[in-house]
C-alpha cells in the first residue's frame, strides 16, 4: 500500500498557472473530466473509520481507489493517506459488484482536471462545481518548492478533501445540504464541448 501526500491550494487562476507550468517545462495529460462514486454501507462504517471507497471514470476508463489514514501516525504539514488503487474494467459490473455485497453510493461529484508533472510532483488544476483548487502531490520536501516555484506559496491551503469543502461551501452560502457536487447538465454538456468529445 503506497503512501500518498498532498495539499490543496485555494483561491488559484487555474488559466494562469496552466501558462506558468507550460513555460516552466511542466508536463500536461491535458484537461478531462472526472465522474466519482464514493460508496459505503448504511451505518456509514468506512467515513466513521476514516476510510474512501470510490469508483471513478475518466476518459472511458475506470479505477477503483481505497484511501484510509496510515496504521502509524505520520505528522505532516501535508494530507498523509494510504492508498490502494487499480483498473477496472466494466465500471457498471464494479458498481453493481459493490452493491451486492452491501455497499451503495452515498455521494457522486465531478471535477474537470489537469494534472501536470512538475519539480518532482503531480500538480491537478482543479475546476469543480463549486470552485477552482490546485492540489499538488509529492513529499514534505517536493510540495511546498513546487508551490513557491508556481507562485502558490502564499495561497491559503488546506488538508481537507473536496467532499469537506464542498460540505464547508454549501454552509457558508446557506444552501441546501448536499453532499453531491455535480455540474448541472447545460454545464457539464459545454465541458464536453470545450474538450472535443461532444
Amino acid at each position: 500500500m503506497s503512501l500518498e501526500c498532498e495539499l490543496k491550494y485555494l483561491d488559484a487562476n487555474l488559466e494562469a498557472l496552466s501558462m506558468r507550468l507550460r513555460e516552466a517545462g511542466g508536463d500536461s495529460t491535458g484537461p478531462y473530466l472526472e465522474s466519482n462514486l464514493v460508496f459505503d454501507d448504511s451505518e456509514r462504517s468506512l467515513k466513521k473509520a476514516g476510510t474512501l471507497l470510490r469508483l471513478r471514470e475518466k476518459r472511458g476508463r475506470a479505477v477503483l481507489t481505497v484511501k484510509k489514514l496510515p496504521d502509524e501516525p505520520h505528522p505532516s504539514a501535508l494530507k498523509v493517506f494510504e492508498e490502494i488503487e487499480t483498473g477496472v474494467d466494466d465500471f457498471d459490473a464494479m458498481r453493481l459488484s459493490l452493491e451486492t455485497v452491501g455497499f451503495s453510493v452515498a455521494f457522486g461529484y465531478e471535477k474537470v482536471r489537469e494534472k501536470w508533472l512538475f519539480m518532482g510532483c503531480a500538480v491537478c488544476l482543479d475546476r469543480l462545481p463549486f470552485g477552482d483548487f490546485v492540489e499538488i502531490e509529492g513529499s514534505e520536501e517536493s510540495v511546498p518548492a513546487c508551490a513557491a516555484a508556481l507562485g502558490l506559496d502564499d495561497n491559503r491551503t488546506t488538508k481537507s478533501t473536496y467532499h469537506a469543502l464542498n460540505i464547508e461551501h454549501r454552509a457558508v452560502n446557506g444552501l441546501e445540504p448536499d453532499e453531491n457536487f455535480l455540474f448541472s447538465g447545460a454545464k457539464r454538456e459545454e465541458i464536453l464541448r470545450q474538450m472535443g468529445k461532444d
